[in-house]
């Protein structure tokens, strides 16, 4: 084939005409570049000199020739052979090293993110590491982790969700975690099928493809994470290993999160009321007292023991988890309420005020009476309250707040039970406040002080 000096085919031979299928008239006088172009991936550029380099049918990609160029009579000479089958030899090798490349990658991605996974120290940190890992190992526009939540409900924990809460969380979720799947979404139609107005969603957030993964160890499903993607993206044979692999170590490490948060709350909270137990309450004390002034109510259940012989640890149970949630109901804000042991309970107060204490112990009693609307399984509930003061630095140390408030209490239970005594004075409280129906309150001021 002969080329002119407007690079416009002066000669073409039979065998490229046979193989564009063209007649000759078709091809003489035209440009070159109408029939053939430059194979962009090929090894060999196609500059100047003899060549050999590839150039592809214009109309059928797969078609190639080799190509080199002599000169002669004032035209340019290209020899042409056939490569078609090099050309597509050529293109597999490029894929092959390509998809080694990108294993070689992903690879490493997943050994980085399971140590980083094995550092998170809190579920929020967890669900960023995956965003940002699944964003870089599918060169997506965004990635969005989904949880499960313990009170039944799902949020995005971290990254991006292009639907702006428009699809709900748990319909996302429930994509991947029902069949317990990887799944890849390319364009709208195929997110119309799995999911009604997903397709619409895809259109106005110009989402063009999806892939989604389900977060989930053993028996446990604890969400998913997804990858968007604003451009035309089609998925390699690798693109689901790689998801469920980087899922199933973020679920691994929030197993064990969650384990650890469990053990951590069983340390220290009673299992029956859900409320701190000794042990936490000593530590929150121990930071409190000097320095702010601090009250100690220390409450007593009054016929506790009758009600556990008579009808059974599970009734004195339910009593204890009631009594437990009225007394949370009367407290301040900031207020720590406790489960000492047995039928024992304890609020701490920062209050400088020990008048403000006493407030918040009348009201704690009025509950356990049931004089205010609290739902509960027992209609009235009897308490002696010891209550102890300690202001601003006085030096005090936790043990010894609760020692008072103890002995405040058991003085309470020795004057017949169901009042408040308050252990800086050892009175019991001669005036209770309105509402207070018992009105069965001495005050004992004439009784030694007792030393806090």
């Amino acid at each position: 084939m002969r080329i002119g000096a407007g690079h416009e085919v002066s000669h073409a031979n039979d065998w490229f005409c046979a193989w564009l299928g063209l007649g000759a008239e078709h091809i003489v006088g035209r440009p070159l570049e109408e029939f053939l172009i430059q194979a962009h991936d090929d090894l060999f550029p196609a500059g100047s000199g003899p060549g050999p380099w590839m150039m592809l049918d214009k109309r059928r990609p797969s078609k190639a020739v080799m190509v080199t160029r002599s000169e002669g009579d004032g035209h340019e000479m290209l020899v042409l052979s056939e490569a078609s089958e090099r050309w597509r030899a050529l293109c597999e090798l490029r894929r092959s090293h390509a998809l080694a490349d990108r294993t070689r990658a992903r690879l490493e991605l997943v050994m980085d993110s399971s140590v980083a996974f094995s550092t998170a120290t809190s579920e929020e940190r967890l669900a960023m590491i995956l965003a940002d890992t699944a964003t870089r190992a599918y060169r997506a526009e965004h990635s969005a982790v989904y949880l499960h939540q313990p009170g039944g409900s799902s949020t995005l924990a971290a990254g991006h969700d292009p639907f702006d809460g428009r699809v709900d969380y748990e319909s996302l979720i429930s994509l991947v975690s029902v069949p317990r799947r990887t799944i890849k979404v390319v364009g709208p139609e195929d997110g119309e099928l799995l999911l009604p107005d997903l397709g619409a969603e895809m259109r106005a957030a110009g989402v063009h493809a999806l892939i989604a993964a389900p977060l989930h160890h053993e028996e446990m499903d604890f969400g998913a994470f997804i990858s968007w993607f604003h451009h035309v993206r089609t998925f390699d044979d690798e693109a689901a290993p790689l998801a469920e692999a980087l899922a199933g170590q973020a679920a691994q490490a929030l197993a064990t999160l969650r384990l650890q948060n469990r053990l951590a709350h069983a340390a220290t909270h009673d299992d029956v009321t859900g409320l701190p137990n000794r042990r936490l309450l000593e530590l929150e004390l121990s930071t409190i007292v000097g320095e702010v002034g601090c009250a100690t109510l220390f409450v007593d259940l009054d016929g506790f023991k009758e009600v556990n012989d008579r009808l059974g640890h599970h009734a004195g149970d339910r009593l204890l988890h009631d009594a437990g949630r009225r007394l949370l109901s009367g407290v301040r804000a900031g207020d720590v309420v406790a489960r000492f042991g047995g039928d024992e309970f304890v609020i701490v107060c920062r209050t400088d005020d020990p008048a403000a204490a006493m407030e918040v112990a009348h009201r704690v009693l009025e509950l356990l009476h049931g004089l205010d609307d609290v739902a509960s399984t027992h209609s009235r509930l009897n308490a002696s309250i010891g209550v102890a003061w300690a202001p601003p630095s006085s030096g005090l140390s936790a043990e010894h707040l609760i020692r008072a408030a103890d002995l405040a209490m058991y003085d309470a239970k020795a004057a017949g039970g169901d009042r408040i005594v308050l252990a800086d004075t050892w009175t019991t409280v001669a005036d209770p406040p309105p509402g207070d129906r018992r009105g069965n309150a001495t005050a004992r001021s004439d009784l030694p002080r007792a030393v806090i």
